[in-house]
């Protein structure tokens, strides 16, 4: 016959795993806070606090500090992450990476690359981050961070498999399931006014170009988002 003691023992211990479990669960909904739109006037004040927190080994962008470190403030895996962001003629409006020489390094010791090109020519100007308003600024900027929270769970071999990808089909695939990462970090309404900015000046006299179902695409049309955000209990009406 066990102990009475011991039952009360037994007890208490799952007790505290319970705990630990709600603890935990509360701590994860915290991290996830989805707004709806970031004011630059409103945010502007903040920057000093956001620096602080989430500006730790990082090359913020020049021009776009604040809207990276809102961007980061999303995501608290990268808090002492080494990021370089760069702004940089490079013909890709923005990209991300491990920075090569640090790619033998464990996942939170490489230095992770954002680059943001920096001129355009002709009517796909519209996607230089200068151009954009600035919530979409921070969309498209998370977007790029999703990359490296992913990238933190990725070995060597994982990522030289995923650089192949970029080569063929499977892209698709991979930039859908960066948008969904970002949507579960609260970036979903960032994103939105992005990708609605981007398609109704690429296709101004094409409604259906801002709001049709399926965009045959790497990258989500606002609807897709959308449907996404509303299944999501961390978006609020």
């Amino acid at each position: 016959m066990q102990n009475p003691s011991n039952k009360n023992r037994l007890k208490l211990s799952w007790l505290a795993i319970l705990i630990l479990l709600i603890l935990s669960f509360g701590a994860q909904a915290a991290e996830i806070s989805a707004i709806r739109k970031y004011i630059e006037t409103e945010e502007i004040n903040r920057f000093d606090k956001l620096l602080s927190e989430f500006g730790e080994n990082k090359e913020l962008p020049p021009g776009y500090e604040l809207q990276a470190l809102l961007a980061l403030s999303h995501y608290p895996e990268l808090k002492s992450v080494r990021i370089r962001f760069i702004v940089e003629d490079v013909g890709i409006p923005l990209s991300s990476r491990p920075h090569w020489p640090s790619l033998f390094r464990s996942a939170k010791n490489r230095t992770y690359l954002v680059v943001i090109d920096s001129d355009i020519d002709g009517p796909r100007d519209v996607l230089l981050l200068k151009n954009q308003p600035f919530n979409a600024q921070v969309g498209i900027i998370g977007h790029e961070l999703s990359h490296t929270v992913y990238y933190l769970d990725r070995s060597f071999f994982g990522i030289a498999a995923d650089a192949v990808c970029q080569f063929s089909n499977c892209r698709v695939n991979f930039e859908r399931a960066t948008d969904r990462r970002l949507i579960s970090y609260g970036l979903g309404w960032q994103r939105y006014d992005h990708a609605l900015f981007v398609r109704r000046r690429l296709a101004p006299s094409q409604e259906a170009s801002a709001v049709s179902e399926e965009g045959g695409g790497a990258y989500m049309t606002p609807t897709e988002i959308l449907h996404i955000i509303e299944g999501n209990e961390s978006y609020p009406n």
